[in-house]
Order: C-alpha cells, then structure tokens, then sequence
C-alpha cells in the first residue's frame, strides 16, 4: 500500500507544482530577509526560514488533502478500497508517504532558505546564518516535524471533507486567518491563544507570526505534544468517517 501510494504521488503532476510553488515563496521570502534587514542586526534562521513555515508548510498540507480529495473526485477510491478493503490501511498510507514527502521537502527549503538569506545579506547581518551552526539544524528539524506533522492533518482533512475546495479553504484559513484574529481579538486573545493548535506549533518551530507571546505553561515540548494531539484527534475522525461511510 505504501508503495502504491508513492507511486500515485510520484506519477501526477501536483506535486511538482507545489514543490515548485513552495520553492518560490520559501526562497523568495528569504531573499527579501536577507536582502532588507538592517545592517547592524543579526538575521537568525528561524527569520530566515520564515516563507517555509508560514507559506510553504500550507501548501504541502494541501497538496496532502488532495492525495484524498483527488481520488474522491476521480472516482478511483472506489477502485483503491476494492484492492484494499481495509480503509485504515488506505489512510494511514497516504498519510505516512505524505508526511515523508513533506518533512523532507520542507527540510530542503529550509536549508535553501539559510542559503539564500545569507547571500542575500550583509556579512554581519547573516553571521548566524550557517550550516554549521547547531541552531540552524535546530530550526531545519523543527520544521520538518512540523511539516510531517501537517501533512497527517492535510490527509485527515481531506478525509473528513472529501472535495477539494473545501479542504484547501479549511487548511488556508485556518493557520492563516483564523488563529491569528482569534488570537489577537482583545482581551479574548489571551485566553484561548495557547489553546490553539498552530499557535502552539508556531511556539514550538520559534518563528515569530501574527501571533502575540502567550503564557503558555507547557512549555516547546508541551507545545508539540498538544500539536499532536489535534492532529491525531482529527486523522482518528478521519479513519472512522471513512469507515463508516459509503465511497
């Protein structure tokens, strides 16, 4: 099964483009930090790795969902339970080879993204910026987890939704619009802030977003933990949805 959803991802031409999107907005993104930082300030990675996390991680995280929304839409899940009846079999292996592909490619980008920004800055200001540095592979790990992580909860989405528009809309809003207003509204910003997933996530990868500095007790591994724990609460009501329902 593994295999045979490798070769789905491997043989279409979504990946490619998302690949080359990703591409462009973690690269792009690291240029123009290099490029337009102050001269007396010190660009760390986690700055530099910002067009991953922020822009490239959702991309992948759709590009998941569609490994479920597209054979939905295709018809070809029908065909994929008939050589595989067991469903969860079905879901947990386009999660692991989505999750696979987007912890790699997302450790990629960041790298690149490194790269980039320090040729793009001024000696001093990229002086953190190097690959031999414990902090960067710190910032490289962190992101391929949380890209891992997210493509589980792409896979889960698309699951439950089972059409594309509405995953995709699901998967940008919410990182993108939806946490960080809730997070920032006055006075109720500080109370749900650390209770929201991406926030957490966020915390835990250290790249400063639209979300302010919470309080929260658990610290960057309690962070993850609960990062965790919402995206395997969503990818178990997957496995159970597409249990119970028809294809």
């Amino acid at each position: 099964m593994l295999e045979a959803e490798r070769i789905k991802l491997s043989t279409t031409r979504a990946p490619l483009w998302c690949a080359i999107g990703v591409a462009v907005l973690s690269l792009g993104v690291a240029a123009l930090q290099g490029r337009t930082a102050y001269d007396y300030s010190v660009l760390p990675p986690q700055k530099a790795a910002l067009g991953v996390a922020v822009f490239g991680v959702p991309v992948l995280m759709i590009l998941a969902s569609m490994t479920v929304t597209g054979e939905y839409r295709s018809g070809l899940i029908r065909s994929t339970f008939m050589a595989t009846p067991n469903r969860s079999v079905v879901l947990i292996a386009k999660a692991v080879v989505a999750a696979a592909f987007s912890g790699a490619y997302a450790a990629l980008m960041t790298v690149a993204a490194v790269v980039v920004a320090r040729l793009a800055a001024k000696p001093m200001v990229g002086s953190q910026l190097s690959l031999t540095a414990s902090g960067t592979w710190r910032v490289v790990a962190a992101i391929a987890v949380y890209a891992a992580l997210a493509a589980v909860l792409g896979v889960g989405v698309g699951a439950l939704l089972r059409f594309a528009a509405g995953a995709v809309a699901v998967l940008l809003l919410w990182p993108l619009v939806a946490e960080p207003l809730l997070g920032n509204m006055p006075n109720v910003g500080p109370a749900i802030g650390p209770w929201l997933p991406f926030a957490n996530i966020f915390r835990f990868i250290d790249v400063t977003w639209l979300y302010p500095v919470y309080g929260m007790p658990w610290g960057e591994l309690g962070s993850l933990l609960y990062f965790v724990v919402v995206v395997a609460v969503v990818f178990v009501a997957a496995l159970v949805e597409v249990n119970r329902r028809d294809a």
